[in-house]
């Protein structure tokens, strides 16, 4: 739910429960203005959520993102890249404060924890069609690929995860939450396929794909102007690895939806609402 900062937060709060986090706002350009002042801002919208779920006795779960989280066996090469990745845009930044933030409220007291899912996919996404992969991909603005694998799972998976953790009294602070491991070049045929759509031809190795995309953006931006092709996206798969579901999220969810169920129902999702 998005709620103004402040006290206006407190009687939205009061009564609940549970309150689920999941739209902390980032910024999707690259050259935006005021970019200390927006992760100041994103800062205090979450502080302002976790008082008022403190004073309404509430559980808080935060949706975090999994680009918190620490690569696994991570290679020196590997760390120096992602190092480099997390300062190239202020996304990173602003995920890594509020998720702190809220850590800190977790260790001070407050009941909940902190979800970090993969790569969501799923139905109900109401996101701009310009900013979802599905809508672009089936559109034909994907115009190529990259080579990399990512970690996806259903946003379905996420939500039941979270009613777990409340039911079982939030047995966990925090729980990466992992689905399927699938090439970005497979995860597009896969989709494409369920409208009889031609997946894109071009594919490219991620750093070049991630290069071109940066300098297109940066170029836009000389000008006054937004890239219609924001590298975030590009940025976030670069970002993504293969994984397997972890000890505490097969305690809690122990069996994941099929990845062609999960495509098939976002799909229909984005039909329904004209998006493609």
């Amino acid at each position: 739910m998005r709620i103004a900062v402040g006290q206006d937060a407190l009687p939205m709060i009061a009564g609940m429960a549970l309150v689920v986090d999941a739209a902390t706002p980032y910024p999707v350009a690259l050259h935006g203005r005021d970019t200390a002042g927006r992760t100041k801002q994103a800062v205090l919208r979450s502080k302002a959520l976790l008082d008022a779920a403190k004073q309404a006795d509430a559980a808080f779960v935060h949706i975090s993102s999994f680009t918190t989280l620490p690569r696994p066996n991570p290679s020196a090469l590997s760390q120096i890249g992602q190092g480099v990745l997390r300062g190239m845009h202020d996304y990173f930044d602003v995920k890594q404060r509020v998720e702190d933030s809220v850590r800190r409220a977790l260790n001070q007291g407050l009941r909940g924890c902190i979800l970090n899912p993969a790569t969501c996919f799923g139905p109900y996404d109401l996101k701009p069609k310009e900013q979802a992969f599905v809508p672009m991909l089936l559109g034909g603005q994907v115009r190529g690929l990259v080579r990399h694998d990512l970690n996806v799972v259903d946003v379905r998976d996420v939500a039941d995860i979270v009613l777990a953790c409340a039911a079982q009294g939030f047995p966990h602070v925090q729980v990466p939450v992992f689905g399927h491991t699938v090439s970005l070049r497979d995860l597009a045929t896969q989709i494409c396929a369920i409208t009889g759509a031609a997946p894109p031809r071009l594919e490219v190795p991620s750093l070049m794909g991630l290069a071109g995309l940066y300098w297109m953006e940066t170029a836009f931006a000389l000008t006054g102007r937004q890239s219609p092709w924001p590298s975030l996206p590009m940025m976030l798969v670069s970002a993504s690895y293969a994984a397997t579901p972890t000890a505490q999220q097969i305690d809690l969810h122990p069996n994941l939806r099929p990845l062609p169920l999960t495509l098939q129902d976002a799909v229909q999702w984005y039909q329904q609402v004209g998006a493609v």
